[in-house]
């Protein structure tokens, strides 16, 4: 699924530049698709979200479609997360049994299924893609190197561990495209047990790739396209624990850094095939206090802050960005007026048509004319 033109074209043009901050017109529009303590996780390309929301001191996970809001149930226990869904309408994630254990599910067809673990007592599902194949995290049986926890992947009604780097502790696996390319984070080793340092890895034909050196310190990707583009977090300067988004690009680490100059953290959840990227980051809310905002981040313009791109009158700020589909919709968390206990699953949606364009929409226009034999050039396939 492509953008199309108009909306591309004026997206392009808000994010390029200083003026984005004071756009006369709001970019996204936002819909509503949960209550108070709900929040949205994952899109597919038709706009379908998942994501969990709490009712009566529990978790449970949800999908929305035109057809409305279904909640997903559980193994026999209290709480289940829905983290990713395809573009058939398969969702994964991760639903309590009776004994309170965690367990991978699928739910598709409104039937919920048991993926199992790799032997352990837990297994979490973290993506899927269009050809159902899974991926996630299990335990496994204790073993004499301490290797519990190994990312996995699913088809065929079998789940089979990834492994972990030599003499590491573990491994997560938190994407995968249509491609079968997985992306995570494998443990370096038993040094800092019980905090093994983690690097961002791809796993393709059978082995790791690092993205980062060792001894680098914490990172992961949490987010492919099928362009093999990856995202995720990468190490700051000033924290142990801290963050900066990046993109990796061809063999390339992009740092995509802060959003806020006097912040020094950040982090990239997904990237569509267009290459834009979402994600959070820390930004100044007053004089003496700090907050996360969701951001989007694209290669002509940079780093922006979601809530630039919205109505300023809307009384919603974006404090999450977690994933972005090739239609340019955000599937978000917001706060109704900024108070934190009164967040809200929301999704973006790009304003198209724009019925009476501002400077920033002519000036998108203006560039339209001028670039519009070369665009074909630029598209890429989904």
């Amino acid at each position: 699924m492509r953008l199309s033109t108009l909306p591309q074209l004026l997206l392009a043009a808000a994010l390029a530049g200083p003026g984005a901050a004071a756009l006369a017109d709001p970019v996204y529009n936002i819909t509503v698709i949960g209550g108070a303590g709900s929040a949205a996780v994952d899109l597919n390309h038709r706009g379908d979200v998942v994501g969990h929301f709490t009712s009566g001191g529990n978790t449970r996970g949800f999908v929305y479609t035109n057809s409305g809001f279904t909640e997903i149930g559980t193994f026999g226990g209290q709480n289940s997360m829905a983290v990713a869904i395809n573009d058939h309408g398969q969702v994964v994630g991760s639903a309590a049994t009776a004994s309170g254990w965690n367990h991978a599910f699928l739910f598709s067809g409104a039937t919920l299924h048991d993926l199992g673990t790799l032997g352990g007592s837990y297994s979490e599902a973290y993506d899927i893609n269009n050809q159902g194949v899974i991926v996630g995290v299990s335990a496994k049986p204790d073993a004499p190197n301490f290797v519990f926890r190994q990312g996995f992947r699913y088809a065929g009604g079998s789940m089979s561990a990834l492994g972990t780097l030599p003499d590491g502790a573990g491994s997560d696996a938190y994407a995968i495209n249509n491609k079968g390319l997985i992306g995570g984070a494998a443990s370096e080793g038993m040094d800092t047990f019980p905090e093994f340092p983690s690097h961002a890895v791809l796993y393709r034909n059978g082995s790791f790739e690092l993205l980062v050196p060792l001894g680098y310190g914490d990172s992961a990707v949490y987010g492919l396209n099928d362009r093999g583009q990856a995202v995720g977090g990468i190490p700051n300067a000033t924290s142990a624990h801290g963050s900066h988004a990046f993109l990796y690009d061809d063999g390339t680490l992009i740092d995509l850094g802060p959003l806020w100059t006097g912040s020094d953290e950040s982090i990239a959840w997904d990237i569509n095939n267009h290459g834009q990227v979402v994600g959070n980051a820390l930004v100044r809310i007053d004089t003496t206090h700090s907050g996360w905002h969701g951001f989007l981040y694209d290669r002509q313009g940079g780093m922006v802050d979601l809530n630039t791109l919205i109505d300023p009158d809307s009384g919603w700020v974006i404090t999450d960005a977690n994933a972005i589909n090739d239609a340019g919709q955000i599937a978000a968390t917001a706060c109704r007026g900024g108070v934190f206990s009164d967040c809200h699953a929301v999704r973006l949606d790009l304003v198209s048509p724009v019925p009476e364009p501002g400077g920033w929409a002519m000036l998108a226009l203006g560039i339209g004319a001028i670039g519009l034999r070369g665009a074909s050039r630029l598209r890429r396939p989904c």
